[in-house]
């Protein structure tokens, strides 16, 4: 047969229906003729694969959904025609033909006949492919688009749906074929048919990886870019898995960190390996590991691109590691690396030299040109153009590709060449020594890729515009939506892209849309548009308003969309126009300003900051300052400043923007309200609370009535929100604590009702509702919210968000109240080691942390060390921070704290009388610094045994805490009980007893009677009750401490243990000695079982028990056991000469005495060589168990060291 019969067409779908019936018989003939003829399986294959195309073709044009046009049609006709005649000349016409054939395919393995019915064969399958792809995509469009008058026209529904189902499964049939036609194979694309010679390098190579060594087998390909490194190291992995149908291989995309992150995933994915979903794993790390460790079979890996030596040796991650580090090092595996840099080879592979590819030769070169174009020229055509190319298989298989795609010549081509190669010579040729590259052989690739651009543009000038385009962007994952024209048909378009494809010049990306160029081909087309064409500038404004138009305002909905263009806006901005008019400007101003407000919600502050500086100067110098869009990024540029610790800068500009939004737009507009946010907020990292309020309250009113008028707005909703929260960290400020969480437990639920749980300004709200919750003392439900809410950080912003560091360093916060100081500190270090990477050393966060370490230390008793780091802080902050900052004021009273700490009390006084002039200079908001001021100096008063003046600095703390928040405040009740305990000190015992009354019942009231701070005042009461002897009142607050802490805490907690004893105690100094015996016995059971028998303080109850016990029964005989005991167990742990231990001795041999024990008495002094010389036992008993007062809570002033809670962003 030898076409296919001329039929008179009636309709398009009866001609594709005659096409697939003709084919489908060819297609059966190939599968006879594979087993007739015994011709290589892949022919087969791809029949059958064909096969499957026709019949989804086939059920398409049956219900009229035809998916190939009429030239698509002519197209798909003449390779069924080609294939027909190839398949006749196979024709079997005797055994000695059959013969002849068979013994010439074992013999060779690659008839050429073969090898164009696979060609053909391939050009069906690629072309029916990707029109049935179109296809099915077109109707889903269409069926998209006309669901709306489906529900309009209710007659027509059954039969449309009818038509929706068939197209449905016929998509599925082509998705399942995909799906099931990718082999689990990590290595870009198949086997390349067009792949020849180089038969020495892969010889070469497989050498290399063969040799036993000590270390994995290794080889490295080392050339200049289009020499054909990664095809042979592409060919090489085909053959090893011909020979190793167990192989594994992987390819590894080694361009840039993200590309080789992105391939190490895949792998973890196609193995699954456990915890490569994990945010805190390191996926590199992991792959490594289980490489190395998991796989039963060999792999080879190809570490492709490996051409930035910095990028793969240098710029550790904070694990100290490089991306050469997590290249995987067994036995099992091979390595094969490609690099265009010799060094990089070296240093890849330091015992040998790198395989060094050359160009091919010559007979490579010409078999490279391929059958058709070679039969079509001379052998001297063919050397010309093959010297002129300089042998480089990027450069011929570029060429090949246009000659066969446009059906020219090689004196065609040449001629083409000729045309412009001086200009192309001299500027490329100085540009790629630039680059440290021989100018000769990169000259021919780049005039490759100029005569394909040419010849594009000429025949398909939208490909040849998109190109440009392209070559204005980052070369890596461009969006189609950057290319694609407003009103553009998608068949156009996707021809275009399709163009630019088959000259290899971009890779596509279907399944996310996207497609890639080459590094060297976007250099050819720019140096193209300004030498040919003077067209950079006009191409490069395209590019910048595509991207702007595009680049979202970086609010959390959109950060995807932002991730994916930053790096192409990024690019567009790189470039400086000659000149530019005023439209020009507006969109590269405008595209720095979303850049810059994405970077600063990401926490990428410094190149935030670069970005909206350039905008705001660019709106400020071409539209003026008060155009909208100037204050908008005026606006962008404060918070920013402010993100960066320069708070005054950014107040001073957030006020000017105000000014003229108030003046311009009025109270009522969003954007003005929006500085009324920011202006607040900044007075509120500056520690001026009470302005801030008042600006917080308007915009709250303000915003409320807005909502009011438009309820449904999520955007008014969010507002609101941060308004209410504003409003409540005011409140959280002024000690207000209980309303303060009240607020944000109720704006938290809307705020999860409106945008989510996992949103940015639903962390703040977590974060401050933790904030107040911890500052309220309850640390176990504080914790639980810090927990959840850095996982979810991490999560959402990434370890290194400043935001995640402040919750990381609130839990170090809460470490520190509940006791855990080495813990804080740990933490505190981490959160300090981020924090000067990512927002530098002078960052007043960073100097918080720093500020934060020294409390830590001072916590643990490491006075000295302390005060070194409290003097850098002090140090730091006033160089980086205003003079009447809160925390320089925190910083200052702190450091006098730790002086007073080690008896420097000049010092320190002189430290504290100068910050409370500075904070008499504060105006309105001197009281709260000037509180806390006062307080510090009072506990150095204090500690110096100055009583009446610390009492005195007391009662000035007390009437500014009543002016501040009245007689009923915690805070108020927390410095009376101040004023009581030195009062008490100075003897004034009455007087202090009615005080501490006081604070106690309003603090049971106000906050319950199991609150911690309760307990404390409780505790601090009893143990001044017990120092005055006064028995009775401290024997019932301990036992009110010891069943609250049980309750709170279990009986076993060392607080409740402690109060026990204490109760005991008091217990036995008012002669209840059966209640003393009972809590003695309890006591030494409970110490027993929490930390076992041998312990001084068991000792010390013992003792005491036995001395109760002689009381009631002063002939007793388990009072013997129990004084022998507690004499054992002292003289075990404190030692024999111990005060304690000769005490509990006297006693033992006193009541042996009274026993009438004498000769045993006698026998144990005589042991221990000691004197008759004891004390009455009434006398002795008094003494023991009276112990220090325990001041819990007494460095109050210290534990505000810690860092600020969260603040609104």
């Amino acid at each position: 047969m030898s076409g296919l019969e001329a039929v008179v067409a009636v309709s398009l779908a009866s001609n594709v229906l005659q096409f697939v019936d003709f084919t489908t018989r060819l297609c059966i003939r190939i599968r006879e003729y594979s087993s007739t003829l015994s011709l290589p399986r892949r022919l087969s294959a791809h029949a059958d694969r064909l096969l499957d195309l026709l019949h989804v073709l086939d059920g398409l044009a049956k219900t009229q959904k035809l998916p190939l046009g009429g030239q698509i049609l002519t197209q798909c006709q003449k390779h069924a025609e080609d294939l027909s005649g190839l398949l006749e000349s196979l024709k079997d016409d005797g055994k000695s033909r059959f013969s002849r054939v068979r013994k010439a395919w074992k013999s060779l393995g690659k008839d050429e006949r073969l090898q164009e019915i696979q060609t053909v064969l391939d050009s069906l399958v690629n072309i029916l492919a990707l029109q049935l792809h179109v296809e099915t995509k077109s109707i889903t469009n269409a069926i998209e688009v006309n669901t709306h008058s489906i529900l309009e026209r209710q007659e027509e529904q059954a039969a449309f749906l009818e038509d929706l189902h068939s197209v449905a499964k016929l998509k599925l049939q082509i998705d399942e074929y995909t799906s099931s036609a990718q082999p689990i194979w990590l290595v870009p694309t198949g086997r390349n048919p067009d792949f020849v010679g180089r038969e020495g390098f892969l010889k070469t190579l497989n050498d290399r990886l063969s040799t036993k060594t000590n270390f994995v087998p290794t080889a490295v390909l080392c050339g200049l870019g289009g020499v054909g490194k990664s095809q042979i190291a592409l060919e090489y992995v085909w053959q090893c898995k011909e020979q190793s149908p167990d192989l594994g291989a992987f390819w590894v995309h080694a361009a840039n960190p993200a590309r080789f992150l992105e391939s190490y995933k895949r792998i973890a994915a196609e193995y699954n390996i456990p915890g490569r979903d994990d945010p805190n794993s390191d996926v590199l790390q992991i792959v490594r590991n289980w490489l190395e460790v998991h796989p039963q079979g060999p792999w080879l890996m190809v570490v492709d691109n490996v051409d930035d030596h910095s990028m793969f040796f240098g710029n550790p991650n904070p694990a100290g590691n490089t991306l050469r580090d997590y290249i995987p090092q067994s036995s099992r595996g091979s390595l094969v690396f490609t690099t265009r840099s010799r060094d990089v080879g070296l240093d890849l592979l330091p015992r040998r030299d790198p395989i060094m590819i050359a160009s091919m030769e010559i007979e490579e070169a010409r078999a490279m040109l391929g059958e058709k174009i070679r039969s079509k020229s001379t052998t001297g055509e063919q050397l010309q153009l093959i010297a002129r190319l300089t042998n480089l298989p990027l450069a011929i298989s570029q060429a090949a590709a246009f000659m066969v795609k446009r059906h020219k010549s090689i004196s065609d081509y040449i001629k083409l060449y000729d045309e412009s190669e001086s200009m192309r010579i001299k500027l490329l040729g100085q540009r790629f020594n630039h680059h440290g590259r021989e100018a000769r052989q990169l000259e021919s690739v780049v005039v490759t890729w100029w005569i394909s651009f040419n010849l594009i543009k000429s025949e398909n000038p939208r490909s040849a515009q998109m190109l440009s385009l392209m070559c204005h962007l980052d070369r890596q994952k461009i969006p189609y939506s950057l290319l694609i024209l407003e009103d553009e048909d998608n068949f156009d378009f996707e021809e275009a892209l399709g163009v630019l494809e088959s000259f290899s010049l971009i890779t596509l990306s279907p399944q996310d849309s996207s497609c890639s160029t080459h590094s060297l081909v976007c250099i050819a087309v720019l140096a193209w548009l300004s030498e040919f064409e003077n067209k950079r500038d006009e191409t490069a404004v395209q590019a910048l308003e595509a991207v702007s138009n595009l680049f979202p305002k970086g609010f959390f909905e959109t950060w995807d969309t932002c991730s994916m263009l930053l790096p192409h806006a990024e690019a567009v901005l790189r470039y400086r126009l000659n000149t530019a008019d005023q439209s020009t400007l507006f969109a590269r101003a405008d595209l720095l300003l979303n850049v810059s407000a994405y970077l600063r919600k990401i926490g990428v502050f410094e190149k935030s900051e670069i970005r909206a500086k350039e905008s705001m100067d660019i709106f400020t110098q071409t539209f003026g300052s008060d155009d909208p869009k100037t204050l908008s990024s005026t606006a962008n540029y404060a918070m920013i400043v402010g993100k960066r610790g320069r708070w005054e800068e950014a107040h001073e500009l957030e006020r000017k923007v105000l000014s003229v939004r108030v003046k311009t737009l009025g109270y009522r507009h969003r954007d003005t309200l929006e500085s009324l946010n920011a202006l607040g907020s900044s007075l509120q990292w500056q520690g001026r609370h009470k302005q801030a309020a008042q600006l917080h309250r308007r915009e709250l009113d303000e915003k409320q009535k807005i909502l009011n008028e438009n309820p449904s707005d999520p955007m008014l909703v969010l507002d609101v929100l941060i308004a209410t929260n504003n409003i409540a960290r005011g409140l959280a400020s002024s000690g207000n604590l209980a309303e303060a969480e009240q607020m944000y437990r109720g704006s938290l639920a809307r705020s999860i009702t409106a945008i989510g749980l996992l949103h940015p300004e639903t962390f703040i709200t977590r974060g401050q509702l933790a904030a107040v919750v911890r500052d309220r003392g309850n640390f176990e439900e504080a914790e639980q919210l810090y927990t959840a809410l850095l996982e979810d950080r991490v999560l959402i912003l990434g370890e290194s968000h400043p935001d995640t560091l402040i919750t990381l360093s609130n839990l170090a916060i809460l470490a520190g109240k509940q006791g855990n100081y080495e813990q804080a500190e740990e933490t505190y270090r981490r959160v300090l080691e981020v924090e000067t990477t990512v927002l530098g050393q002078n960052h007043p966060s960073t100097l918080n942390s720093i500020h934060n370490i020294a409390c830590s230390l001072f916590q643990q008793a490491k006075v000295a060390e302390a005060e070194a780091i409290f003097k850098q802080c002090l140090r730091a902050q006033s160089s980086a921070l205003w003079l009447h900052h809160p925390d320089l004021l925190l910083t200052r009273r702190n450091t006098a704290a730790v002086l007073r700490k080690q008896a420097k009390f000049a010092e320190a006084n002189q430290l504290d009388t100068e910050t409370l002039i500075l904070a008499d200079e504060l105006g309105e908001d001197a009281d709260a610094e000037r509180l806390q001021t006062l307080a510090n100096l009072a506990n150095g008063l204090d500690e110096e045994g100055d009583l009446a003046r610390a009492e005195s600095i007391r009662r000035k703390e007390l009437e500014i805490c009543r002016r501040i928040y009245g007689d009923e405040h915690p805070d108020t009740y927390s410095c009376l009980d101040k004023i009581a305990d030195v009062v008490n000190r100075q003897g004034k015992w009455e007087e202090a007893v009615g005080l501490w009354r006081q604070v106690i019942n309003h603090a049971s009231e106000t906050l319950g009677f199991d609150h911690e701070d309760v307990l404390r005042l409780l505790w601090n009461f009893s143990v001044v009750c017990r120092d005055n002897e006064d028995f009775v009142k401290a024997g019932g607050g301990f036992q009110e401490i010891f069943e609250a802490r049980s309750r709170k805490q279990g009986p076993y907690n060392p607080s409740a243990l402690e109060s026990l004893i204490q109760l005991a105690w008091a217990q036995h100094r008012q002669e209840k000695y059966r209640e003393a015996e009972a809590s003695y016995r309890r006591y030494i059971a409970m110490i027993a079982s929490a930390s076992g028998p041998e312990n001084s303080l068991i000792s010390m109850a013992a003792h005491n028990l036995a001395c109760v016990l002689k009381y009631q029964d002063n002939l007793s005989e388990e009072a013997e056991i129990w004084f022998r005991r507690a004499y054992a167990g002292r003289a075990k742990t404190l030692g024999s000469d111990d005060v304690n231990t000769v005490n509990s001795l006297d006693h033992l041999l006193a009541h042996l005495a009274d026993m009438g024990k004498a000769d045993q008495a006698k026998a144990l002094r005589e042991q221990l060589d000691l004197q008759d010389c004891w004390l009455g036992s009434d006398e002795r008993g008094s003494k023991e168990g009276a112990g220090a007062k325990i001041e819990e809570g007494s460095d109050a002033e210290r534990k505000n060291g810690d860092a600020p809670s969260e603040k609104q962003q």
